[in-house]
C-alpha cells in the first residue's frame, strides 16, 4: 500500500484518469465487471471496504428501479396494465449500478492515493489556481462530512428538521473556517513569490515501469475502442458479446489496467512477508546455540 502512496503524481494521475474514464463511458458488461473487480480488490487490500454494503444496495436499487421508468426493449418480462417491464431495461439498470459502484470505489482510491500534495505538484506549475482549488476541495469535503456527522451526533439529531439544522451549522462552521484559511494564506504572503512545494517527487525506476504499463494499456484501450472493439448495446435489443481478436485485446489491456494496484499491493505484502520470514529465521538461528547451551547446562546439573 505504501507503494501506491509514494507513487509519482504523473503515473498515479494518468492511471486513475484512464480507469475511471473507461468505466464511465463504457457499457460493455465485461469491461464493467473487470472495473468492478479491480476496484473491489484494491479497496479490500487497502482496507477500505466499509462502504461496500451501501454500494451494493445502490447498484441493486438502480437495477430494480430502471425498468420502472424505462420501458424500452424487445424482451418483455411481464406487463402491469399496458406497461411492459423489459429484460433490456433491467440489465441496463444493473450495468449502470455496476458502473456507479466501480466509479465510486475508484474515486475513493484516487482520493486516498492521489493526495492534495500530488495535485499541487502536478498542476501548480501550469494551473496554480486550479491545483490549489482542487487540493482544498479534496481536503475540505471529507472534513465537512465528518463535521456534519459530529454536529448531528452532538445534537442527537433524529428527525429531518434536526438533521437539516446540524447540516446548516456544519456548513456555516466550514465557511468560516475557509475564510480563516484564506486570511491566513494572505497574511503569509501566498502568491507573492515563487511557488514552492512541500514534496519534491522524482521519477524512479518503479514509477517509470508503472507509467509504461499505464501508457501502453491506456493507449491500447483508447485505440481499440475507437476501432470498434467492445461495442455493446442494450436497446432496442441486447447485442451479442463479441470475442474478436480486437475485443479480446481490449479486455486483456483493461483487465491488466484494473488489476495493477492490487498487483502492486500484493507484491509489497509478499516482500514484507519474505522480510519477516528472513528476520524470524535469523532470530531462530541466533537463539539456537544459546538454547543448546542452556539445555546442556541443565543436563550436566542433573547428572
Amino acid at each position: 500500500m505504501r507503494t501506491l502512496e509514494k507513487l509519482h503524481p504523473i503515473p498515479c494521475f494518468l492511471y486513475f484518469f484512464s480507469v475511471i474514464g473507461m468505466t464511465i463511458f463504457s457499457r460493455n458488461p465485461i469491461i464493467l465487471a473487470e472495473s468492478l473487480l479491480g476496484a473491489a480488490l484494491t479497496a479490500a487490500l487497502s482496507g477500505r471496504m466499509r462502504g461496500a454494503p451501501w454500494l451494493i444496495a445502490t447498484a441493486a436499487l438502480a437495477a430494480i428501479t430502471n425498468p420502472v421508468f424505462a420501458h424500452n426493449g424487445a424482451t418483455p418480462l411481464f406487463f402491469v396494465g399496458d406497461i411492459a417491464f423489459t429484460l433490456e431495461a433491467l440489465l441496463y439498470g444493473a450495468a449502470f449500478g455496476a458502473m456507479l459502484a466501480a466509479s465510486v470505489m475508484w474515486g475513493a482510491a484516487a482520493v486516498r492515493f492521489m493526495t492534495s500534495d500530488k495535485y499541487i505538484w502536478l498542476l501548480g506549475r501550469i494551473f496554480p489556481a486550479a491545483g490549489l482549488v482542487l487540493s482544498c476541495a479534496i481536503r475540505f469535503v471529507p472534513l465537512f462530512i465528518g463535521r456534519a456527522a459530529e454536529f448531528a451526533g452532538a445534537r442527537r439529531a433524529v428527525s429531518l428538521r434536526e438533521q437539516l439544522g446540524a447540516f446548516s451549522a456544519a456548513l456555516s462552521y466550514s465557511a468560516e473556517e475557509a475564510m480563516s484559511v484564506a486570511d491566513s494564506m494572505r497574511a503569509r504572503g501566498y502568491g507573492t513569490g515563487r511557488r514552492g512545494f512541500y514534496s519534491e517527487y522524482r521519477l524512479t525506476s518503479r514509477d517509470l515501469a508503472v507509467l509504461f504499463v499505464v501508457a501502453i494499456c491506456g493507449i491500447s484501450c483508447i485505440a481499440l475502442t475507437m476501432a470498434g472493439a467492445g461495442i455493446f448495446y442494450f436497446y432496442p435489443a441486447l447485442s451479442p458479446l463479441k470475442f474478436r481478436p480486437s475485443d479480446i485485446a481490449l479486455y486483456a489491456a483493461f483487465g491488466i489496467l484494473c488489476l495493477l494496484p492490487a498487483a502492486l499491493i500484493l507484491r509489497e505484502e509478499i516482500k514484507r512477508g519474505n522480510v519477516r520470514l528472513v528476520r524470524s529465521l535469523t532470530i531462530a538461528e541466533e537463539s539456537t546455540p544459546q538454547i543448546l547451551r542452556e539445555s546442556s547446562g541443565r543436563s550436566e546439573g542433573n547428572l
